[in-house]
């Protein structure tokens, strides 16, 4: 087997003495998507900052493609090709769809910016009908589709998504969730999914991590997912 594109071993995070993430170990393989699940307080967000940089491991390390990233500020591993998809969103409200877009093609990939942008269009047709409207007007569904629009710019390598579908209709969910499945079987870039919803989890990942309490204390594959949730609720949350 190929060697994962993003390898996390022992990983312990500390938010000052409080023990947030004990002994992670998680491995993502290139053109697949991950899933990494457990309740609120699970610690799946601090895993997620600590890849991208924002927090510092106390032991353990990780790597992206076989190079240690663990010691490396946020900018340095966005140019490297890891892409965070915060709750937040981070989009500039005063600029347009098309102006947002732009942006996101400036770290890596500036001189691809026309096929990129057709690549984003054609993932969230909306957008392309938007493209002038000034991102602080749409949804909030709009909103996360050019979030997730923006990080495609960059050509990622890998891309955290911490829960896409937290406040969105279901119809939002869906176009998300169908867009990350094309994403996942186009196998350009690999994902790491935080989500609790699992019915959406089970339609994008191939496999899974649970988290509680900061400690990985499952991990299946997708077939685990299809199953009763309540009853995979009962087991791996309560």
């Amino acid at each position: 087997m190929a060697d994962p594109i993003l390898h996390i071993a022992d990983l312990d995070v500390r938010h000052g003495r409080t023990q947030a993430l004990s002994e992670v170990s998680i491995d993502v393989y290139e053109g697949e998507a991950v899933g990494l699940l457990g309740t609120n307080g699970a610690g799946k967000t601090t895993l997620l900052n600590t890849i991208s940089g924002f927090l510092r491991p106390a032991a353990g390390s990780l790597a992206l493609g076989g190079e240690p990233i663990h010691q490396c500020p946020p900018h340095v591993i966005v140019r490297r090709g890891v892409l965070q998809l915060s709750q937040e969103r981070d989009l500039f409200g005063d600029l347009t769809v098309l102006d947002n877009l732009r942006l996101g093609s400036l770290a890596r990939a500036p001189k691809t910016f026309e096929r990129n942008v057709e690549k984003v269009f054609h993932y969230f047709p909306r957008l392309k009908e938007r493209a002038g409207q000034r991102a602080a007007t749409m949804s909030g569904g709009e909103q996360q589709m050019l979030a997730i629009g923006r990080a495609l710019m960059a050509e990622p390598k890998v891309m955290l998504f911490d829960e896409p579908s937290a406040g969105l209709s279901p119809l939002f969910v869906q176009e998300i969730g169908a867009m990350m499945r094309n994403l996942r079987n186009e196998g350009e870039v690999s994902i790491l999914l935080v989500e609790q919803n699992m019915l959406l989890a089970a339609q994008v990942v191939d496999r899974f991590y649970m988290l509680r309490a900061g400690r990985v204390v499952a991990e299946g594959s997708v077939s685990e997912l299809e199953k009763d949730h309540e009853e995979l609720a009962r087991q791996y949350y309560l």
